[in-house]
């Protein structure tokens, strides 16, 4: 996938989207100049070709389609595509409407079980250890580089951060739980939301343990990415004065701590946040993962 010049890829889908929905949404007359450089903006930002081996939201297929019935030997025709009717662009779009729907219900489901079973996870971790250390960070790319970073790479990256993970390297040692989500923000782009559950009795510095978790991803992004320490003093100094602190030393007996940590986890698996699927993604890449616990004379970890 070709980078994107004037804007990152993610901003721009997020764009795209938005601009499908608008004038989906629109009932009255469209100012025709001012849509038409936006749109002559995004088609032509669109510097790669549809890619079959990708799935594409909805009304990202749109703009596609738009695209595709302009085209001629290869190449946009701004002339034909000035000759349509904003409502005839707008007919294309609607006939996406049904498609985008079901993607919101199948996101909105997912989101439920995820959560449903991340819960379950905490539950029988809680009832099994005394105490855990719940470590969260929000792991990212620098802005600069947004322009070179596209679903492929991020998913690798991901994959061989999950890698270091299920090995239990170095940071990763002593893990009870762990579980991640990736989404897509205008600003921040492709992002990763990592929970860790460390053995308590083992691990106690939960913002060391943050820190060389983000200094892995730094080097496994080649300096290209950044992370958010949640566990830092400060962060959860705000939360302990709320009496909503979920993250550090959580002690089974201390019932308040555990719910908030439950709540924590939550936002991993939050359906509200529908603004921040993936647009794009490789056909199978998952979204989310878990790890699961079975209680038996051993514990097993295993990666869902």
């Amino acid at each position: 996938m070709a980078n994107y010049l004037t804007c990152n890829h993610s901003k721009l889908l997020i764009d795209i989207e938005a601009f499908v929905e608008q004038t989906i949404d629109y009932s009255g007359n469209i100012g025709w100049d001012g849509f038409k450089q936006e749109l002559e903006f995004l088609i032509h930002e669109i510097d790669f070709e549809y890619d079959d081996s990708l799935w594409y939201s909805a009304y990202i297929q749109a703009i596609f389609e738009l695209k595709q019935q302009n085209t001629i030997d290869g190449k946009v025709d701004y002339e034909w595509l000035y000759q349509m009717e904003c409502n005839d662009i707008r007919n294309i779009f609607c006939t996406f409407i049904r498609q985008r729907e079901i993607e919101r219900k199948d996101f909105y489901h997912a989101e439920e079980r995820n959560r449903e079973q991340l819960l379950k996870l905490i539950d029988n971790l809680t009832r099994h250890y005394s105490k855990l250390l719940f470590v969260r960070v929000d792991l990212a790319y620098v802005k600069e580089k947004h322009a070179d970073i596209d679903i492929r790479l991020f998913r690798d990256d991901v994959q061989k951060l999950t890698g270091y993970i299920q090995d239990g390297d170095r940071c990763f040692s002593d893990l009870e739980g762990y579980a991640w989500a990736l989404e897509q923000g205008e600003e921040k782009g492709y992002h990763c939301h990592l929970l860790l559950i460390y053995n308590g009795a083992v691990k106690k510095q939960d913002y060391y343990y943050a820190n060389e978790v983000i200094e892995r991803w730094k080097q496994i992004t080649k300096q290209n990415g950044y992370g958010f320490n949640c566990n830092s003093t400060e962060h959860k100094e705000q939360f302990r004065k709320l009496g909503k602190l979920g993250i550090g030393m959580i002690y089974r007996n201390d019932l308040r701590s555990v719910e908030n940590a439950k709540n924590v986890c939550s936002y991993l698996v939050n359906p509200e946040k529908d603004n921040q699927y993936l647009r794009v993604k490789p056909f199978r890449m998952r979204t989310f993962s878990m790890s699961s616990y079975r209680r038996s004379d051993r514990r097993y970890r295993e990666h869902t």
